[in-house]
């Protein structure tokens, strides 16, 4: 169990390097590519510190821990656009199974909701610890589980997250045993 803390662990740090060194290198006339909004990116930015390594003991009982966040945003290519128009605001959800996330979504309003869940969608994900968002200690930013659970069924991520558990690519996270039990 120990191992595949660590190995959980490594996977988001190298995750983090390569996404640092992707955004250094990329074309600047490139159309930007956001796995959360810009107020979680840049409030790690800031941070820039490694995270403490937790007490074996502390970290079975924050793995256990299921918290759910809300935050609104405005597309990066929309932000510049006519100040006279009212800016169009999505949302972007997210369910953290400890301290790290197990499902996003991100809803737009004029395009299809976006579905991520741990394992098969990782590369698209957020790839920061819940401690390294800074989403715990922003106001209103936390919302009860079925509210997150609510907007995930109507947006067809039961469907989703089944289809990535038959074909072996969800990660075993809390979602995962809650909707496999219920399948039972």
């Amino acid at each position: 169990i120990e191992l595949l803390a660590a190995c959980r662990e490594e996977f988001h740090r190298r995750l983090k390097v390569y996404h640092a060194w992707k955004s250094k290198n990329k074309k600047r006339n490139a159309e930007t590519e956001q796995r959360a909004p810009k107020s979680v990116m840049d409030y790690a930015a800031q941070q820039n510190l490694a995270p403490p390594i937790p007490a074996r003991q502390h970290e079975v009982v924050m793995n256990r821990q299921q918290r759910y966040f809300r935050i609104p945003f405005i597309r990066p290519g929309d932000q510049y656009k006519d100040p006279q128009k009212p800016q169009k605001k999505g949302w972007w959800y997210a369910h953290f199974d400890g301290p790290w996330i197990a499902r996003q979504m991100e809803l737009h309003p004029d395009k299809q909701p976006i579905l991520l869940v741990a394992g098969k969608d990782d590369m698209e994900m957020c790839e920061l610890s819940l401690e390294d968002t800074g989403l715990s200690r922003k106001r209103g930013a936390e919302i009860l589980p079925r509210q997150f659970e609510e907007i995930w069924e109507r947006c067809g991520g039961i469907q989703y997250l089944r289809s990535a558990i038959e074909s072996r690519q969800a990660r075993p996270t809390y979602a995962t045993a809650m909707l496999q039990s219920l399948l039972k």
